[in-house]
This record gives C-alpha cells, structure tokens and sequence, in this order.
C-alpha cells in the first residue's frame, strides 16, 4: 500500500480535503490522504487512505485505515438500525480477523450527521476473497 499515491483533492473549508471515488463525495479533515478505492456496497462506499499525525512524543507518523463513508444512515429507521448495530458489533468484538473502530469522524454539526464515516484499520484481505481463493 505504501507505493500508491493519493487522488486528486480539492481543499474545501476548515481545512478539509473533497474527493470523488466512485462516484460518492468524501470530505475528509487535511490529516487523511484517499489512496484507493476499496468497494461500494449497500451499506456504503470504503477507501483506503493514509492518516498522517503527530504521536506522543511530537514525532510525525503514519498509518494506513481504511474509511467507511455510510450515506443516509439516519434517513429511515431501518438504516438508522442497521448502522447502529453494526457500529456496536464492530465496537464489541475483538478478534484479529474482525474489523474494529478506531474513531468515527464527528460532523460539523447536527444538520450534517446525514452521513458517517467510520475509520477502521486497514486489513490486506476480505472474507470474500478467501472464500473464492479455496
């Protein structure tokens, strides 16, 4: 992952960084980087980007996560269900082969929480692909 170069950004306000992928807008805060697009599905679209921060000690890292971009998440109380339960799912379980939150982006404000994005480690391979592979 580390040899592929970020898309194309525009700058929006405070700071943050707009990209199309897939055909879905992400708006992301500057420390966030889009690399690649992972898959879109009915629950959302994912990317794989490069999280940029300072650690403890004032030292400059970086990690690669994947991002969750969840539209309409409140929209209808079926979604609204639906994402909260696989947030408390993901939030609950603890295994190396199970996805777990490292945050989830906090929207500017309440007339903006319309759509969520969860940030996730990034993980080299889904179930689907090892299920086709045997």
């Amino acid at each position: 992952m580390s040899g592929k170069a970020p898309m194309k950004a525009e700058v929006g306000g405070g700071g943050k960084k707009i990209y199309k992928v897939l055909g879905v807008r992400f708006e992301l805060p500057g420390n966030f980087e889009i690399v690649d697009a992972l898959g879109t599905g009915a629950y959302g679209t994912v990317v794989a980007a490069k999280e940029t921060d300072k650690d403890a000690t004032g030292n400059q890292k970086e990690d690669f996560v994947a991002i969750k971009k969840i539209e309409r998440a409140f929209e209808h109380k079926v979604f609204a269900q639906r994402t909260l339960r696989e947030l408390k799912i993901m939030r609950l379980l603890e295994h190396e082969n199970i996805l777990s939150i490292k945050s989830v982006l906090q929207p500017e404000s309440l007339e903006k929480l319309n759509e969520l994005y969860v940030i996730t480690e990034l993980m080299e391979t889904d179930l689907a692909q090892i299920i086709k592979s045997n």
